[in-house]
């Protein structure tokens, strides 16, 4: 063999063991998708819609009909700001034990609603208190078309904004640790620890490497 032959030979050999040691040194991806739930309500959103353009982050903000309907200029500015909007029913009710024809008029009346406020309507549906089951999940498809975001594929974080003895010490913690890939944390418009504390929580998680993704996007294995 030739030492012409024999080198161009060995570049293939070269170049492919470069591009595995690159994809075995490049570091694993860690998605997370940031809901938001029970708004839009003018106490934070303004606020949150700000931190979030400041810090290039792009979250599922689950909305209320009601709300939807008393505050649609609120409901057009997340969907102006780039954010998902997902349908969160009408009333927040408990859905298991309702009939299936107020469970569809909860959803499809949402629905309606974001749509006339924003111009477009929700990809998926979040249920209040993530209570449902195959009957709701039925009623919601005949009413609207809509699947529930499947959250139990995903490592699930409760941030417990909801709670009045969560500290801000404990909400930090709780969704800044254990992130992985395909990561989904729970959050809430409303919680004065939510709006306190989440710019230093993005700080953090970005320190993590963490891709800010909407549900639509999980999903889609973007």
């Amino acid at each position: 063999m030739s030492k012409t032959t024999a080198f161009f030979g060995f570049v293939p050999l070269f170049l492919s063991a470069v591009m595995t040691l690159g994809a075995a040194d490049a570091p694993a991806r860690k998605r997370m998708a940031i809901v938001i739930d029970d708004g839009p309500v003018p106490a934070h959103n303004a606020a949150l819609l700000a931190l979030l353009a400041r810090e290039h982050v792009r979250v599922t903000f689950s909305h209320e009909g009601r709300y939807v309907v008393a505050y649609p200029e609120l409901a057009k500015a997340v969907n102006a700001a780039g954010h998902e909007i997902a349908n969160h029913s009408f009333t927040h009710p408990h859905l298991k034990p309702m009939a299936d024809a107020d469970i569809e008029r909860e959803v499809a009346d949402t629905s309606a609603a974001i749509k006339k406020a924003t111009g477009h309507a929700p990809k998926l549906f979040w249920a209040p208190f993530l209570e449902h089951d195959e009957r709701v999940d039925a009623a919601v498809r005949r009413a609207t078309g809509l699947e529930h975001f499947p959250f139990t594929k995903y490592h699930f974080i409760g941030s417990l904004d909801w709670e009045s003895g969560t500290t801000a010490e404990k909400y930090r913690e709780l969704c800044t640790t254990g992130i992985v890939d395909g990561t989904v944390i729970l959050m809430h418009e409303w919680p004065e620890v939510t709006l306190a504390n989440l710019p230093a929580v993005i700080t953090e998680l970005k320190k993590q490497g963490v891709e800010f993704v909407t549900f639509s996007e999980l999903a889609a294995g973007k």
